[in-house]
């Protein structure tokens, strides 16, 4: 079992619109994590350009369109150049690097979480299952073949992106694969804060893993001159959020709002133990002739050749 470690949660602004300075401010969120000694570093939910808040709008079309093309020229390539420079960061920070991403793959979009290994490599990449309401006119969907769980010095690791939080089989999928320590990435909605306790205690609770909560902060000063919708403050208004939860359910750092910060908190996997003394959901807290999980990890590719 691993020793205790320091994990950090990022709770940053992105460099919203522009990827290259995302990348480097990505990179210094990375470094100043691992001078404060965190070997596991979680960044927010589509970080990287930033979080599409405009897509809740459809009016002006002039605009979004607009705003949907800059993505798209932001977008990340996965595996790409982005994910090499952050490697070389993880790298250097001697740390397991977990961050969200807007994927561009061919003429889609995807709301993406990446997994990078101390060594720098990329140890894979989660698509979310199903954007909620109206991400769904910017991100595609992702299929079951790549929601996985890897191994590092940090213990085994995965994660869900917002609401796939409220899908309990996914929830359960995890379980399945032995996490340890979730991920788990959102954007920075004060409506959400309800939510993303209910949601985040009660995995670390019915998983008996540590969970790290990642959430940025946002607002409309923090935009490029000339950005579309930047007149209308309350849509960039975003106060973080992140936490990080021991095993079990209790907070080791309670959940921060209104700060451009880096919460940190020592994660002992010898708590595991105890959480699943009480729950282990795939073990002797299971009923697998009353409920089983049909889970199907094939890709779905458009096009398949036999």
């Amino acid at each position: 079992m691993p020793d205790p470690y320091t994990a950090a949660a990022v709770q940053w602004a992105p460099a919203y619109g522009d990827l290259r300075a995302g990348v480097g401010r990505a990179i210094e969120a990375i470094d100043e994590a691992a001078r404060e000694g965190a070997s596991l570093i979680v960044l927010p939910e589509a970080w990287l350009p930033g979080y599409p808040y405009w897509c809740t709008e459809q009016r002006p079309s002039r605009a979004v369109s607009a705003l949907y093309r800059e993505l798209v020229e932001n977008g990340v390539e996965v595996p790409g150049p982005v994910t090499d420079a952050l490697g070389e960061a993880a790298e250097r920070a001697n740390a397991t690097v977990v961050i969200g991403v807007t994927e561009r793959a061919g003429g889609t979009l995807y709301n993406t979480l990446c997994y990078i290994d101390p060594d720098g490599d990329l140890l894979g990449a989660h698509r979310k299952l199903v954007p909620t309401l109206s991400e769904r006119t910017v991100w595609g969907m992702g299929d079951g073949s790549d929601l996985d769980a890897y191994d590092t010095p940090a213990g085994r690791v995965g994660g869900l992106i917002c609401y796939e939080h409220f899908m309990a089989p996914a929830r359960y999928a995890l379980a399945g694969l032995g996490v340890e320590v979730h991920a788990s990435v959102w954007p920075g909605y004060p409506f959400l804060h309800a939510n993303v306790d209910a949601a985040t205690r009660m995995l670390a609770v019915e998983n008996a893993c540590a969970v790290v909560v990642a959430r940025e902060v946002m607002s409309a000063d923090r935009l490029p001159a000339g950005t579309p919708f930047a007149e209308h403050p309350r849509m960039w208004e975003m106060n973080g959020g992140s936490a990080i939860i021991a095993p079990g359910g209790k907070y080791l750092a309670e959940p921060v709002y209104d700060d451009e910060t880096i919460l940190y908190a020592e994660i002992d996997p010898a708590d595991l133990v105890e959480a699943k003394r009480w729950v282990d959901g795939v073990g002797h807290y299971s009923r697998p002739d009353v409920f089983r999980l049909h889970w199907d990890r094939s890709p779905k590719p458009p096009i398949a050749t036999e």
